[in-house]
C-alpha cells in the first residue's frame, strides 16, 4: 500500500506501507484474540491505529495506540507498519520488556500533578503570611496624609 504525504511546497512523498489486512493477519498469527482498530486523531489530523484484545462477547480491551512515543497519548500517530506487530509481541506476558500499565501510569501522573498544585498553594499561602505583617489596609495616599497630620501636630514644618 502506498501512503502519500503532501508538503506545504506541493511536494508529494510516497511511502511503502503495510496494508491493514496484512497487519491483522500477522496479529492473528501472534494471538488469535488481537484486533487492529483505527480512529482519527483530531489533534494531528491523521489515522491512529489501535491494538486491542478481544474478550469474547465483551468489547475489546485496549492495549496501546501506535504513536511516535507509544507511552505518550499526545504524540503524533505513526503510519501503519509491521513494527506494530513487534510492539504487540513485546507486550506479551512472557516478554522480557518491562511494560508500564497505562492505568497505573495515569494514576501516578494525577498524583504528581496534585502534589505540584498543593506545592503551589503552599507557596502562595507562605507569601501571603509573610506579607500580612507589612501590608496595611489603608491606601498610600491616606497613610501619607495621616503621617503629615501627626508631623503637623508635633509642630514640624511640612
Amino acid at each position: 500500500m502506498l501512503v502519500t504525504h503532501e508538503r506545504g511546497s506541493g511536494l508529494l512523498l510516497f511511502e511503502q506501507a503495510a496494508s491493514d489486512s496484512e497487519i491483522r493477519r500477522l496479529l492473528k498469527r501472534l494471538d488469535p484474540d488481537l484486533v487492529l482498530g483505527v480512529s482519527v486523531d483530531a489533534r494531528h489530523q491523521a489515522y491512529c491505529w489501535k491494538v486491542g484484545l478481544r474478550q469474547g462477547d465483551r468489547p475489546a480491551l485496549w492495549l496501546f495506540d501506535w504513536r511516535t512515543n507509544v507511552e505518550d497519548p499526545l504524540s503524533a500517530p505513526r503510519p501503519l507498519s509491521t513494527s506494530i506487530v513487534d510492539e504487540a509481541a513485546s507486550r506479551r506476558i512472557d516478554s522480557r520488556r518491562p511494560v508500564v500499565d497505562p492505568l497505573k501510569a495515569n494514576d501516578e501522573l494525577i498524583e504528581k500533578l496534585d502534589a505540584e498544585e498543593d506545592e503551589i498553594v503552599r507557596d502562595i499561602a507562605r507569601d501571603v503570611r509573610r506579607r500580612a505583617g507589612r501590608i496595611t489596609p489603608a491606601k498610600p495616599s491616606v497613610r501619607l496624609r495621616m503621617t503629615r497630620d501627626k508631623m503637623r501636630a508635633r509642630g514640624e514644618n511640612v
